[in-house]
């Protein structure tokens, strides 16, 4: 089926095998993979191995790396070492997503920890410039353990940074760690700026939120797609399920996703999930057509 969007998985949301999460991604006709933990590295530890490994799957499965899905400025902003290496490493990064086809890679706005949106922001300059020289944009997500953790914070932030090289990651599941619920209405502040698009879904227990299958949760999916679609939107819809079917993914994965024990259970969890979804979107464009 044809989608408005280019429909996609990250591959360690299936297994550390690029080759086996890009088997997934034929075998339910996506159309791109992103790359997080290959072979057991994250982006910032790729091998040449590694490297070779995504070129080489992409280029069998026909499967375009639409993005990479690094850990930029998960990091504190006071440690001025770990900062600069990440600006180091990050150059590595866009160097090596033009050599894999990529135009995107994901980033953060540091640990949460008060530091004002006028000094977060500044570092982004640097980032900008790197995304200029070699042609990527960096998108930053509102992840739950950074101080742009809603939609709402992170509009402030891209609109701070002011760079066409640097625009938004909208994952509307992200905000169910946060307030335990999706802001529909967050979705239209940052609309003008979203680059890319992940998808998971969570409900809260009694012991805090929790992933679960895409569709059984409190993500409001059926608002987000139809706004998705009449915006016009023609980027990356990934698939970051989150969930297991036997086993939780601890605070510490959830907060660092990636490496092999990260992957286990994942492919069946994500089969359960990207069919939900795309019963979902397929509901959302009949319903506006």
């Amino acid at each position: 089926m044809a989608y408005p969007f280019k429909l996609g998985v990250i591959t360690d949301e299936v297994s550390q095998n690029i080759f086996e999460a890009a088997e997934f991604a034929v075998r339910h006709e996506l159309d791109c993979l992103e790359v997080r933990s290959v072979n057991g590295h994250g982006p910032f530890e790729y091998t040449e191995e590694d490297i070779e490994d995504i070129i080489s799957a992409s280029t069998a499965y026909a499967l375009p790396i639409c993005a990479v899905s690094s850990p930029l400025f998960k990091c504190d902003f006071s440690d001025g070492d770990t900062v600069k290496a990440h600006l180091h490493r990050f150059e590595a990064c866009a160097v090596m997503a033009k050599r894999i086809g990529a135009e995107l890679i994901r980033g953060f706005d540091f640990w949460e920890s008060g530091v004002p949106l006028e000094a977060r922001a500044a570092v982004y300059d640097g980032i900008a410039g790197i995304c200029e020289q070699y042609g990527v944009v960096c998108v930053i997500e509102s992840d739950p353990s950074v101080h742009s953790n809603t939609p709402h914070k992170l509009v402030l932030l891209i609109e701070k940074i002011n760079e066409p090289y640097v625009k938004a990651l909208y994952d509307p599941g992200n905000e169910i760690w946060v307030t335990g619920k999706t802001d529909t209405a967050a979705y239209d502040t940052l609309a003008p700026h979203i680059a890319h698009v992940h998808i998971k879904d969570g409900t809260v227990t009694e012991n805090g939120p929790q992933a679960v299958k895409i569709g059984t949760g409190l993500a409001d999916f059926e608002t987000i797609f139809k706004k998705l679609i009449a915006d016009g939107y023609t980027g990356a819809v990934v698939l970051e399920t989150h969930y297991r079917k036997t086993a939780e993914l601890t605070e510490e994965q959830l907060k660092n996703p990636g490496g092999g024990t990260f992957s286990d259970g994942a492919e069946e969890a994500s089969e359960e999930s990207i069919l939900e979804l795309k019963r979902i979107i397929k509901n959302c464009m009949e319903a506006l057509s």
